[in-house]
């Protein structure tokens, strides 16, 4: 991942982070070009047709919309319209892109609807689930089955599939690739335990090798002042109140919540109303009565906990393998004693513990039905994995995706991009060989500078604290590979837009989960009122959701 001077190999920490920067270089105002409706290709009378070198000639111009991302500087006389991005399309390819607007993040899924909502949508533009299927049943999408057949590389097919066939299946409509999918590593960013490891050495304890281990150390961290201040002022586990952080702990007791799996008659069912998360929240309910968790859990958001987390005040955080750089980073920076070690989830018993995976899709590329060369999108899209993953000179390097400093993330300037599943598992193999043997020769620019990183934290300097715990051997990329390698997942088995049901019944559904599980845990219900609420999330639409779901699997197969 890259992220400023924080850059990471990939994309997940950079889109977390992104929304904690406070500003932007256009202050989320929209971008205004001056480009008419006669220019697009797609109301353009004249077919134009790309050389026998695939470029088009005369030019063609495609519309888009898009984000203003904080992170991107301009160089001089450069815009969202004029940049190494947008100059390498036309060079490569004789396409012209023109943004219609660009809004900050916080904005854009407002601006997007009220678009989408008009019926006057540009040429090519990412969307949600929610939209891609509003705008397939609209009629408003361009097939792109041929398009991509024909023109995608082969490198551009594998990375659309590296993680299976669910990312294309998921946008593929009666047999028809209606969006490229905008692929993002699910797999790779699955949750680990995260333990003070620097408490387990005040407390002289030993390292976890299963869930009731990790249990006992819960209660540890809680009761016997780990800190050594006195006071008792320290937690077991960290939740916030949309258990955001808690899918790798449930995942311990076999439970899945938010996703779809196979019940003993081959037919979806969902993870969260299993037998499996009533222990989990009893197990919960115990910690919480045993002090070993916030008493006010229930009102702090995942940012809030990220401060806890920050001021030394917990020691056990399940989250994927960028903790160490965000929020682990901070604490070290605060309390040079500070030390995290990233385990494997642990399981409640003989069983091996599995990591639940959703589709690995960010959303989709959609393009207009009336775009009269649609492969254009797919072979920006060919330039895009030529640029950031197969062409990765200096040269290449410093001009597409980050500046020198590593302070100008200039890859955000691409109209389409799709990451690969497993970059920076794959990165920190090379880097950890690197590391024993001396030899860089074989590591590219961004890989070599994640190592000169790690080295200067090996050397002492704590400010990289956070590379070393993820790319160092032992890190948590090393938990990741262990994953990989065992192929310790539990796959989401839904893998398509979601239903009619799913988006009017969802959120009812998941207010009655919060609900539910908040007042267990607190104690305000026992950990039976469970299967009262299993019960109700069926009959308040969850029933008719997996109904819809079935039907779709079974017409799947």
């Amino acid at each position: 991942m890259k992220k400023g001077k924080r850059r990471l190999i990939g994309f997940t920490l950079a889109a977390i982070l992104l929304v904690l920067t406070a500003c932007n270089n256009n202050g989320g105002k929209e971008t205004q070009p001056s480009a008419t409706s006669s220019e697009t290709a797609s109301q353009t009378g004249e077919s134009k047709k790309p050389a026998q070198d695939g470029k088009y000639d005369p030019p063609i111009t495609l519309t888009t919309v898009r984000t203003v991302e904080s992170t991107v500087k301009f160089a001089d006389g450069d815009s969202m319209e004029n940049n190494v991005w947008t100059r390498a399309y036309e060079e490569e390819y004789g396409i012209k892109v023109k943004t219609l607007w660009a809004v900050d993040v916080s904005q854009w899924e407002q601006k997007l609807n009220l678009t989408i909502a008009s019926g006057d949508i540009p040429d090519f533009f990412r969307v949600s689930a929610t939209q891609f299927k509003q705008l397939a049943e609209a009629g408003m999408l361009a097939d792109l089955t041929d398009a991509y057949n024909e023109h995608a590389s082969d490198r551009v097919k594998s990375l659309l599939t590296e993680e299976g066939t669910g990312a294309i299946e998921s946008a593929t409509i009666d047999g028809k690739l209606m969006a490229i999918p905008f692929t993002n590593p699910s797999r790779e960013g699955v949750p680990m335990v995260y333990i003070r490891a620097d408490w387990l050495k005040a407390l002289n304890l030993p390292e976890p090798k299963t869930m009731e281990d990790l249990l006992k150390i819960s209660e540890a961290f809680a009761t016997q002042d780990p800190d050594k201040n006195g006071k008792p002022d320290t937690y077991g586990l960290a939740i916030d109140k949309d258990f955001t952080l808690m899918n790798g702990f449930f995942n311990s007791f076999h439970a899945y919540p938010g996703i779809l799996i196979k019940d003993g008659e081959g037919k979806l069912t969902s993870g969260l109303i299993q037998p499996e998360m009533k222990t989990a929240l009893a197990t919960l309910q115990k910690m919480f009565k045993g002090k070993q968790i916030d008493p006010e859990f229930g009102a702090k958001d995942i940012t809030k906990v990220f401060e806890t987390v920050a001021n030394g005040k917990v020691g056990i955080m399940f989250y994927p393998y960028y903790g160490p750089l965000y929020p682990m980073q901070a604490g070290v920076d605060k309390d040079p004693t500070v030390d995290w070690k990233a385990f494997p989830i642990m399981s409640i018993d003989d069983k091996p513990a599995k990591s639940q995976t959703a589709l690995g899709v960010l959303g989709y590329w959609v393009v207009k039905k009336e775009v009269k060369h649609p492969e254009a999108v797919v072979k920006m899209l060919n330039f895009w994995d030529k640029t950031f993953y197969e062409n990765l000179s200096t040269e290449v390097h410093e001009k597409f995706n980050t500046s020198p400093d590593g302070g100008n993330q200039v890859w955000l300037l691409n109209n389409i991009a799709a990451y690969k599943a497993f970059k920076n598992s794959d990165a920190s193999l090379q880097i950890i060989d690197a590391l024993k043997t001396g030899d860089t020769s074989k590591l590219n620019p961004e890989n070599k500078g994640v190592y000169e990183r790690v080295q200067k934290f090996k050397e002492g300097d704590l400010t990289n604290w956070g590379w070393g715990r993820i790319f160092d051997d032992g890190g948590s990329m090393s938990v990741s590979n262990y994953y990989r390698d065992n192929d310790l997942y539990v796959n989401d088995e839904f893998t398509t837009s979601p239903l009619e049901s799913m988006v009017q019944k969802g959120p009812v559904l998941t207010k009655l989960q919060m609900e539910a599980f908040t007042k267990i845990i607190l104690g305000h219900s026992s950990p039976d009122e469970f299967d009262n609420f299993a019960k109700q999330w069926l009959e308040l639409g969850g029933k008719e959701m997996l109904a819809d779901a079935n039907e779709w699997y079974l017409k799947k197969k």
